[in-house]
């Protein structure tokens, strides 16, 4: 198969993932719930010190610095999918175990909450959330970074993963939801990539933009985001899901599809999975 028929391949099923999202596109109404955002730690001013965090975001918008430490961290922290989380989930840890380490890959999970927490000890609003497909069976999801920008006064996504962000028509940088309205109604959605050349895996930048095109639009149909977003991980999350959807029948599918232990099985709680928030509450100002 040569470059053009996988571009083709990649083409035809983000057009699928559209319609998928397009026939899914009003979201469930839920609970008006709050986020909260955490900025001052004594883990924070180390980060500062001994990651020179300030010094790689530069000056200027609370997006233009993230970008920095975007494009600074993803060439130097090695993707590995099947990574088993066993370091604690804080940029300190992470960074010791993973940074400019070729061996010592981390997933999106990980990824994402090194961003998180560098932008808040700089006093960014940050947040992670899990991008998540429609089907049970798909064994793949995404984890990525939403800062808000108070000049443009919206949320933004960036990925450290991919290395880039989803700009519109006129090259305004969107946020999670808005990326998912677009590519619903087929309306122009550009991957940004700001590191400074496309992956070895790709053969240019188109197809390296149609690739990530295509995944977010699979992984775009319900959310998760962390709620009280500071240092570490509560475990305690937020979840937004489309009309007719049902977690619990998802999640136990999901479960019983990967051979999760019986256990885990177990301990799910209808009630507990039937609460959902409302959509709104992804774009309150922080």
């Amino acid at each position: 198969m040569d470059d053009n028929e996988l571009k083709e391949i990649w083409q035809e099923e983000l057009n699928v993932f559209k319609g998928v999202l397009f026939n899914s596109s009003e979201f469930a109404e839920g609970v008006e719930d709050s986020l909260s955002y955490s900025f001052n730690c004594v883990e924070f001013d180390v980060l500062k010190q001994d990651y020179e965090i300030q010094e790689t975001a530069g000056n200027g918008t609370s997006f233009e610095r993230a970008v920095n430490l975007t494009r600074y961290f993803a060439p130097r922290l090695v993707h590995d999918g099947s990574f088993d989380n066993h370091i604690n989930c804080n940029a300190l840890e992470l960074l010791r175990y993973s940074l400019n380490k070729p061996y010592c890959g981390i997933n999106c999970l990980n990824k994402s909450k090194i961003l998180q927490e560098s932008c808040l000890a700089l006093k960014i609003p940050a947040r992670r959330v899990w991008i998540m497909p429609c089907s049970p069976y798909d064994t793949d999801n995404h984890v990525v970074t939403e800062i808000y920008d108070n000049s443009l006064r919206k949320w933004i996504m960036l990925d450290v993963t991919s290395g880039g962000y989803f700009t519109d028509a006129a090259g305004v940088p969107l946020s999670v939801v808005e990326i998912r309205g677009k590519f619903s109604l087929n309306e122009v959605c550009n991957f940004v990539n700001i590191v400074s050349e496309c992956a070895e895996v790709f053969s240019d930048k188109d197809a390296e933009a149609l690739y990530y095109e295509r995944y977010f639009a699979k992984n775009l149909f319900w959310f998760a985001v962390e709620k009280n977003n500071g240092y570490g991980d509560d475990g305690e999350r937020l979840y937004f899901a489309p009309k007719c959807f049902n977690r619990y029948a998802w999640t136990k599918q999901n479960l019983q599809y990967n051979n999760a232990i019986n256990q885990r099985l177990k301990t799910l709680n209808e009630t507990e999975y039937s609460r959902i928030s409302s959509i709104s509450v992804l774009s309150f100002e922080p």
